[in-house]
């Protein structure tokens, strides 16, 4: 098991949800704590260069025990993005990253696995000096994802060298971060990082404060339908993670 950690701000979420305020969430602390429970797992964390900015000292940190890779400079769906946007912003963010940590960065994760399955995007990774992406969500929904159902980890082969994807797994449906991870009962969650050997854990710092969300942001946020998407099912997240990995290889 792979486990892994978008770092970025709640606001920075792609759902449509009005805010009226930036939240106030003591991130360093919910990071802290996730370093804490998974810093043997190699783990890998990667980190939208907006939140590198502004928290330079909680991605340092994250370096001395986490893998810093990057999640782009802005969370933007990368295929509503002009290409040479998503270019430049990639390149900033591996720069922010690598100024703060002083190591190099080679992994990428598009911010909700937006980016297009085109070889120019796997082209350039290439030639920017990564090696890996971890991009590719195999199921399709409104926001993300693709219909080709690839569930093991595999190559690219570019002009400018090979970049390995390592989709995000699922069985019957996605199991192992976010929402899906929420959602679904533990019983289920364990059986299927059992099965799958490649399983790739994700969760954003702002799932792990350990009360229930639906009812904390709406003195920060207007009310609507992807409000309800984006916090459904907060405030035991900390216990799942806790079982999962301390039970999980």
């Amino acid at each position: 098991m792979w486990v892994t950690i978008d770092v970025e701000e709640v606001q920075d979420m792609n759902f449509d949800i009005k805010w009226k305020k930036a939240p106030r969430i003591d991130y360093k602390s919910n990071i802290e704590w996730f370093i804490k429970i998974s810093k043997d797992k190699k783990p890998t964390a990667f980190v939208l260069g907006s939140f590198a900015k502004k928290y330079p000292n909680i991605v340092q940190k994250l370096s001395e025990h986490f893998e810093i890779a990057s999640h782009g400079f802005f969370h933007k769906l990368v295929y509503n993005q002009p290409f040479d946007e998503w270019k430049n912003e990639l390149l900033k963010s591996k720069e922010t990253l690598e100024q703060i940590t002083q190591k190099k960065v080679v992994g990428y994760r598009s911010p909700s696995w937006s980016m297009p399955f085109e070889k120019k995007y796997y082209e350039f990774l290439a030639k920017s000096g990564f090696i890996y992406s971890s991009s590719y969500f195999p199921m399709k929904n409104y926001m993300y994802g693709n219909n080709i159902n690839k569930k093991n980890p595999f190559n690219i082969y570019t002009k400018y060298g090979i970049i390995e994807e390592r989709p995000i797994p699922k069985g019957v449906i996605p199991f192992s971060g976010g929402f899906y991870l929420r959602v679904l009962p533990l019983f289920y969650l364990k059986s299927q990082f059992k099965k799958n050997r490649n399983a790739v854990l994700y969760i954003h710092p702002y799932e792990l404060i350990d009360k229930n969300l639906l009812f904390y942001f709406k003195k920060y946020a207007h009310i609507n339908l992807d409000y309800f998407l984006a916090f459904f099912h907060f405030g035991n997240t900390r216990k799942k993670l806790l079982k999962i990995i301390n039970e999980i290889d």
